[in-house]
């Protein structure tokens, strides 16, 4: 890790150096505030916390990049007085991204060269297309995140690497990423290394982004206890998918998919088979009309891509155990609306969420489907223009907590974006 930030340092350092030109820096920054009820509460005492996020980009003469992606979230404000010094952590401190890229152009194409530390360029987000092609975002709305410019993805990851993607002059792209990360299992934690590979292409009515790789956790002792330089037992898979066939303006047919392990071959005596705790897929057909457009989702999202969504992550906090969110969401969103001059947007979320469904106990009784426990979600939220940025909010209502008590299932969030 040390080595890495000297290297991303050292390239920081290069960049100004060799820059002709005044650096262009732009950015984006973005303030949540959520409210959210406890359902076991003798009283009404919900929790308040903040999240936000700042991005910044340094471009030199379009031939080096830098770029810097944070990211914080805190406690329950109600619980940690603001007011009163204290010498406790109340917030944490992330870092998504910080990059160095070079970018080396000839007549028929463009190469990119880039060092890395955090979550980079994930494959689920439309991130990588937005950089390369310069398009407008494609993903669905239900899986939006806070938590930066990337948003969700099909498998997390946190690493440092290096990465080299070729441009052509037609509209695809090629790229190579080798990293390393840490996986952890039943509170053992080992350094994986990997290799992916990554294809893009664009065309009139027709989006694709796809990625898989190798994953190779190294050990430095063998199994007697000795002390070896490299070692490694077990080769894993990830892959994952966008897939828009249309376009955002019009109706179309979304996709994304993938796993974040499936191992290929391994010393012990494991299974080999991917579980829906590692499976991710959303299938979205998306119907423009003359006023609305109606999204119809069906989705499995693994818990460590859910807990990062700002619509399906209340479902994860209120139960530690669950694995993945198996369910249904419709979605009605239209932007013909004014307030004034002001053109809006505002839409509603229906979402139905399986949250134990045992398909192994399905094969030998199929009423254990009555069994299963299940939740339902109505999220209006509404968007629009202020200040020189876009204010968001929404209300979440859990309907089957509003038997027990209406104020612990309901979420408010209220949130600031801009540019500058």
């Amino acid at each position: 890790m040390k080595r890495l930030l000297s290297i991303l340092m050292a390239a920081f350092m290069t960049t100004a150096a060799f820059a002709l030109d005044m650096p262009f820096f732009n950015g984006y920054a973005g303030l949540l505030g959520n409210m959210t009820g406890k359902k076991d509460a003798d009283s009404y005492d919900p929790d308040i916390d903040i999240e936000a996020f700042f991005s910044g980009q340094l471009d030199f003469s379009g031939k080096f990049l830098a770029r810097g992606e944070f990211y914080i979230s805190s406690e329950d404000l109600l619980q940690n007085d603001l007011f009163e010094e204290t010498t406790q952590n109340n917030a944490v401190f992330r870092i998504e991204e910080l990059s160095a890229t070079y970018k080396m152009s000839t007549t028929a194409s463009s190469h990119y060269f880039s060092a890395f530390l955090g979550n980079f360029e994930p494959i689920g987000s439309d991130i990588f297309l937005q950089r390369q092609f310069g398009i407008q975002p494609i993903t669905s709305k239900l899986t939006a995140s806070w938590h930066s410019l990337s948003g969700a993805s099909v498998y997390p990851f946190y690493g440092s690497g290096i990465s080299y993607v070729y441009h052509p002059e037609s509209s695809g792209a090629f790229g190579l990423y080798f990293y390393m990360n840490k996986q952890t299992e039943e509170d053992e934690t080992k350094n994986v290394m990997n290799l992916d590979l990554r294809l893009a292409k664009l065309f009139s009515n027709l989006t694709v982004d796809f990625s898989a790789g190798l994953g190779f956790p190294v050990e430095n002792t063998d199994e007697n206890g000795n002390k070896v330089f490299l070692l490694v037992r077990e080769i894993q898979l990830h892959a994952g998918m966008n897939f828009l066939l249309g376009n955002r303006y019009t109706t179309s047919f979304f996709m994304q998919g993938g796993f974040n392990k499936f191992v290929l071959s391994s010393d012990n005596e494991t299974s080999h088979k991917i579980t829906f705790a590692d499976l991710y897929f959303l299938i979205e057909p998306r119907l423009t009309l003359r006023l609305f457009q109606l999204n119809i989702a069906a989705f499995n999202i693994p818990r460590e891509s859910a807990e990062h969504m700002m619509y399906l992550k209340r479902a994860t906090d209120k139960d530690e155990n669950i694995t993945n969110l198996l369910g249904l969401n419709a979605n009605v969103v239209t932007d013909h609306l004014y307030l004034g001059n002001t053109n809006f947007t505002f839409g509603i979320h229906s979402t139905l969420i399986l949250t134990d469904s045992d398909f192994e106990a399905l094969k030998d009784d199929p009423k254990v489907v009555l069994d299963w426990n299940y939740e339902i979600y109505v999220t209006p939220y509404v968007s629009m223009p202020v200040l020189g940025g876009t204010m968001n909010a929404s209300l979440a209502a859990s309907i089957l907590d509003f038997k027990d008590d209406w104020k612990s299932a309901v979420d408010f969030s209220l949130g600031f974006k801009t540019r500058f």
